[in-house]
């Protein structure tokens, strides 16, 4: 194989674009293209950053565990909307007397206990002799003139659902969800 070298001498010149013809309004045709080409870059571009961009999201999702754990605290929310309340009637109705102003006044209660859960249910049923004596204990030290009063007959209720809840001594996500006075006669 024999290689030809041609070496350029000073008297040789060199022609740089000399021979060359000179830019025809048909020259314009590259500029063109080059924006086209640029064009498409751009746009490549465009949709591999979007891409990237929404499997970035999408594998960040599948990997945090708090956010599936708040789709499934949704779906459970929605779970116990969704259940039926369950009722326990407290018979027979409570009666205790307490004193007031030197007279002795009689209180007279109905309560329903309600609840979603039939386990909490069974474990008021079960605890009964203790809940009935917390909430005797409870209904004989009321202010006489506090439960005259809407605001006290309702946080008599609440205290009386807190106290169902001590005795039976409920944990975690089970529940007294509400109490309801079915009757209420004072005297």
């Amino acid at each position: 194989m024999s290689w030809n070298v041609i070496m350029a001498t000073k008297n040789d010149g060199l022609n740089l674009g000399k021979d060359k013809q000179p830019a025809s309004p048909a020259g314009k045709k590259g500029k063109g293209g080059m924006k086209k080409i640029v064009i498409i870059v751009l746009v490549v571009v465009l949709f591999l950053a979007v891409g990237g961009g929404a499997a970035f999201f999408m594998v960040g999702d599948s990997d945090n565990p708090s956010s599936g754990e708040q789709v499934d605290e949704v779906v459970e929310q929605q779970a116990v909307e969704e259940r039926e309340p369950i009722y326990l009637p407290l018979d027979p109705a409570f009666v205790v007397n307490f004193e007031h102003k030197g007279t002795i006044r009689y209180l007279q209660l109905s309560l329903q206990v309600m609840a979603y859960d039939q386990k909490v249910v069974d474990k008021i049923q079960a605890n009964m002799p203790a809940v009935r004596n917390s909430l005797i204990l409870l209904f004989s030290g009321q202010d006489y003139d506090a439960l005259n009063t809407l605001e006290g007959k309702e946080q008599l209720r609440k205290t009386v659902r807190q106290s169902i809840q001590d005795v039976i001594r409920l944990k975690g996500e089970q529940k007294v969800d509400d109490v309801f006075f079915t009757g209420f006669v004072m005297q």
